[in-house]
């Protein structure tokens, strides 16, 4: 889905074996792990927070 500003809104990803992986991995809220499988999901390598949980996540490269 695309917004007036040309923004994709992308929908979760929610498979449960690999977000609970995720979570225990790199000890991540559930939210957070969600968060990240969604951007592994859609081959999102870049992730703009000020969250530094997702500084442990090797596949995501922050960007503050």
């Amino acid at each position: 889905m695309f917004d007036n500003r040309g923004i994709t809104i992308l929908p979760d990803y929610q498979e449960v074996s690999e977000w609970r992986e995720v979570m225990k991995k790199y000890k991540l809220l559930p939210n957070n792990a969600l968060i990240a499988i969604t951007c592994r999901h859609y081959g999102i390598k870049n992730i703009a927070t000020f969250d530094k949980d997702f500084k442990r996540v090797k596949f995501l490269k922050v960007v503050p």
